[in-house]
């Protein structure tokens, strides 16, 4: 018989090193979308982060939607190693993958039409710790976006 404390051990391990990967887009009864949630895990930053080694600010949109959502598609896909994977209205995945180990994190923006706000997670796909270059790499889209004009 296996141990009681062993399997809650397993699954607990399996959880965090898979609860990343997947589809992050939840879409709700009334057909409303949200991004997945991060882990309480220091390998994701999101803005809809409770946690706050694992919070970042929101974009907010300083022009219009059209034009600046081209804008930020236009950079995202001009990232170094980073490849959109799905992309639908207002919602763009990207694949990010590191330089020298080559391992993939997960970016996502979701916007909300109605406040021009951008939710924002970047999350590692595998690595309990990604020594903060998920919160970089927002950082790093968010001074970018700023200096194009296209969010405040």
């Amino acid at each position: 018989m296996i141990d009681r404390s062993f399997l809650i051990i397993l699954l607990i391990t399996a959880c965090a090193l898979s609860g990343c990967s997947g589809s992050h887009l939840v879409v709700r009864d009334d057909q409303s979308r949200a991004l997945c949630r991060c882990m309480p895990l220091p390998n994701c930053v999101s803005s809809h982060s409770f946690m706050f080694f694992n919070k970042t600010s929101p974009f907010e949109l300083a022009m219009p939607e059209d034009q600046a959502w081209r804008i930020i598609k236009d950079t995202i896909e001009n990232m170094p190693r980073t490849v959109i994977v799905e992309e639908q209205p207002g919602y763009i995945h990207a694949k990010c993958t590191s330089l020298v180990f080559r391992f993939v994190d997960n970016l996502e923006l979701l916007l909300n039409q109605d406040t021009n706000i951008i939710t924002v997670r970047s999350s590692s796909t595998f690595a309990l710790f990604d020594f903060e270059v998920n919160y970089l790499r927002i950082d790093n889209l968010r001074k970018t976006l700023q200096e194009k004009g296209a969010i405040r």
